[in-house]
């Protein structure tokens, strides 16, 4: 699909040797997304956007330069790729668009000459293009969350399986690996993927080895889980790494939970916010999560706060 937006610059003034893979925060149909970086009062574009079904458009070709990273000279150089998303922390991509990425980033590369994806964790190897380093985020030039930490975390994999496909070489056999559920309500196990039979339900922070794979789902012994849901934290025989990871992960969480607290009551929100929510919550705009409870974390009451008063404005 092809629907080429006017935010663009032709054409680019740099040779293609990067990739700089964003999330677009929802759940987008190629269509729907193809069409908003379309607009004009977009004010912004992407070389190529990926759906949730994995089908690919093409929004702004290759030889232009999109307005995608916040960044001149970024995306002059990068191939820009706008990914479909949960519209959550942290921002997860199915299996279907994870697909449809690790073959388009193939296929770029292929194209324009690019020998081997080489990613790094440190923010100014990326954006000097140090040691190779030719995959590089949105946020190493503003201050956005973007790609959101599901993608983030999970660049040297992309890396990894593209430059697997680019040198040919076959995959090499599965090996089980320990994996942590990370979901609050916690995770079916189901008698098959997607729509099996839930079998039981395990508890968040519970450690699953996972000993085969199908597509995004996962078997543990007793079913198959989503692995959207699962962090991968060890080798299935090295238990003394696994229980750094499972600590590592903790930790994290912890620190998340602190930075962006769960509010249950009204008392507990912000003052600087509390008569908003409050309002909304008296309209029935907010539910809650039931049994008395808001369950709304410090990130949406702000974003529920900002929309009420941009309305207001309107």
């Amino acid at each position: 699909m092809r629907l080429i937006s006017p935010n663009r610059n032709s054409p680019r003034n740099h040779k293609i040797d990067t990739i700089t893979i964003h999330c677009v925060v929802g759940q987008m149909g190629v269509d729907a997304l193809c069409s908003e970086f379309s607009r004009t009062s977009k004010g912004a574009s992407c070389n190529y956007g990926i759906g949730y079904d994995g089908r690919i458009c093409t929004v702004v070709d290759e030889a232009d330069r999109s307005w995608c990273s916040s960044s001149w000279e970024n995306d002059n150089r990068a191939i820009t790729i706008e990914c479909a998303s949960d519209a959550f922390y942290p921002y997860a991509i199915n299996a279907n668009v994870w697909k449809a990425l690790i073959e388009l980033c193939t296929d770029i590369c292929k194209r324009n000459g690019i020998q081997k994806l080489v990613w790094s964790t440190d923010k100014s190897t990326r954006m000097n293009h140090l040691n190779g380093c030719n995959l590089t985020v949105h946020r190493d030039y503003e201050n956005k969350s973007c790609p959101g930490d599901y993608i983030y975390s999970r660049l040297g994999q992309i890396a990894k399986e593209v430059n697997q496909k680019l040198s040919g070489a076959p995959a090499g056999p599965f090996k089980p690996y320990q994996g942590q559920v990370n979901a609050d309500d916690g995770l079916n196990c189901r008698t098959a993927p997607v729509s099996g039979q839930v079998r039981k339900t395990y508890p968040d922070g519970t450690v699953l080895t996972i000993t085969k794979e199908d597509g995004n789902w996962g078997y543990c012994g007793e079913g198959w889980v989503c692995l959207d849901y699962i962090n991968k934290i060890a080798s299935a025989k090295d238990p003394a790494a696994k229980e750094d990871s499972i600590m590592d992960g903790k930790t994290f969480k912890k620190m998340y939970d602190e930075i962006n607290p769960t509010y249950n009551t009204i008392d507990e929100v912000p003052s600087y916010w509390r008569a908003d929510i409050k309002e909304l919550v008296d309209k029935g705009i907010i539910a809650g999560t039931g049994g008395g409870k808001l369950g709304l974390t410090k990130s949406d009451c702000k974003a529920a706060v900002i929309a009420k008063r941009i309305r207001e404005k309107l």
